[in-house]
């Protein structure tokens, strides 16, 4: 039913993506942005709107807004400042307008690659946020904490045609989001909130189709879902000769469904006006020097250098997710010069610990990386095997102890001598003449048999490719 659906119609998908950037301020305010304090403390006089207060855009709001226009590819960046009024009325907003860009973008005309294709970013502006909003018991609270946190709002052309594309996307803007500081682009948290229009046409057809509006989705994995479960709604009703009607909807994730929330009429003046407070701001070119200094992540080449490096795509896609991880992995190959060796012990070994242990990666003690680095150069070394450091790590995440405290206390440092190795592996082999006859027959037989016993007798300190050269010796002169 679906395949056939998807070929009698074309999906018309379009992105809007609100952000919130990384900084300590509000937009135009000096109260502090931040959305985990207790509700309604960070709330200044300017956020109100109250008689005599006058807006200061956030100039470091302004940096990042310049930071991503490099990201993003944009052709037109306006470095002469200036805002707009929007002008309705509504409980989350307290001051009755909200100061945005709506006719000078800071930014016009860009594009973000995908596989297949190249997505045109219409453009993007700035602009300070509405209080959040809470249901409960019938009645609404308001956390003004959010009220004139900074914005930039990223909207493309409506090129997508299924949610496969636009979770890749959504998946690559939030990478450029993080890698270069601009915002920590937490769906779940509110710092990235993607709305989705979506309407389907038959094949072939010159105009689009009826559009609808999906918001309130907490994860890019849900924006795929929700995209294909409307375009499978609209497809259904259009067979069923039923019409779609212009709404905005939300996506329940327990049902797997979008589900109806307001329907949309005719487009809402919000007579936008010049903003009178903030006059033009031509940004000088020092301002602009500054901007150039900051050093932008471009994410297709970050994964084609992990690639490159040997690194297992799945581990490129974990670090490529997690700037912090990524951070981590280059401090430490500085001293192991092998990314696809660090990138199995970090991503595998140590935060398959870190996760079992539920523990937050950021708030771990820093000393375990320095331990992990230090525990690798020994690896490297051959100074223990694998598994020596597997146990040596799991001590490392229990007690305070450095790597070589541990080492020494578990009598875990390689031998690494030969005439040491031969000391103790000859005694061995003259013990065991009998099976040398079969050498030539059962070659590894004999030799994981007699190496068995040596690391038996070493508690497995004898350094195995020592170990093996030295047998390979003894064996020719005792045969």
């Amino acid at each position: 039913m679906e395949e056939t659906l998807m070929h009698n119609f074309q999906p018309i998908i379009g992105i809007e993506v609100h952000v919130v950037i990384n900084s300590k301020t509000k937009m135009f305010s000096p109260s502090a942005n931040s959305h985990r304090s207790d509700p309604n403390i960070n709330v200044h006089p300017i956020d109100l709107g109250l008689p005599g207060t006058m807006p200061e855009p956030n100039g470091f709001v302004v940096k990042k807004a310049l930071v991503l226009a490099k990201a993003l590819n944009m052709q037109n960046v306006d470095h002469h400042l200036r805002f707009d009024r929007k002008n309705y009325f509504y409980q989350d907003l307290p001051k009755g307008y909200q100061i945005t860009q709506q006719h000078h973008p800071i930014a016009t005309n860009g594009y973000l690659d995908i596989s297949n294709k190249r997505v045109p970013i219409q453009r993007f502006h700035i602009e300070e946020d509405t209080a959040k909003q809470l249901n409960e018991d019938n009645h609404i609270l308001l956390d003004y904490n959010r009220a004139g946190s900074p914005l930039i709002e990223i909207v493309t052309d409506p090129v997508f045609d299924s949610g496969k594309e636009v979770k890749e996307y959504l998946t690559n803007l939030r990478r450029i989001l993080i890698f270069n500081d601009i915002s920590d682009a937490k769906l779940e948290e509110g710092s990235m909130r993607v709305d989705v229009n979506v309407s389907i046409r038959p094949m072939g057809a010159p105009n689009y189709g009826t559009r609808v509006e999906i918001k309130n989705i907490n994860s890019i994995n849900n924006v795929e879902k929700a995209i294909n479960f409307e375009i499978s709604r609209q497809q259904e009703l259009l067979l069923s000769n039923k019409k779609v009607v212009q709404a905005t909807m939300r996506y329940d994730d327990q049902l797997n469904q979008t589900v109806f929330m307001r329907e949309k009429t005719n487009a809402i003046d919000y007579r936008y006006m010049f903003e009178p407070n903030i006059i033009g701001i031509n940004l000088d070119q020092q301002f602009l020097s500054e901007v150039d200094q900051i050093q932008v992540f471009n994410i297709k080449e970050l994964e084609s250098k992990l690639l490159s490096e040997g690194v297992d795509q799945q581990f490129v896609e974990l670090l490529l997710d997690n700037f912090f991880l990524y951070q981590k992995i280059n401090e430490i190959n500085q001293r192991i010069n092998d990314l696809a060796f660090v990138s199995k012990w970090l991503l595998i070994e140590f935060m398959g610990r870190i996760n079992k242990q539920k523990l937050q990666l950021e708030l771990i003690n820093p000393k375990w990386f320095d331990n992990l680095t230090d525990l690798l150069v020994l690896v490297k070394s051959e100074d223990l095997n694998q598994k020596q450091a597997k146990v040596v790590l799991d001590e490392i995440i229990k007690t305070d102890e450095t790597v070589a405290e541990i080492v020494d206390r578990l009598k875990m440092k390689q031998i690494k001598d030969e005439q040491e190795v031969i000391a103790l592996l000859e005694p061995i082999v003259l013990e065991n003449l009998a099976i040398l006859k079969d050498y030539d027959q059962r070659k590894e037989r004999v030799e994981k048999l007699l190496i068995g016993l040596l690391m038996k007798k070493t508690n497995g300190q004898a350094n195995p490719n020592v170990s093996i050269k030295v047998l390979t010796d003894l064996i020719q002169k005792h045969r």
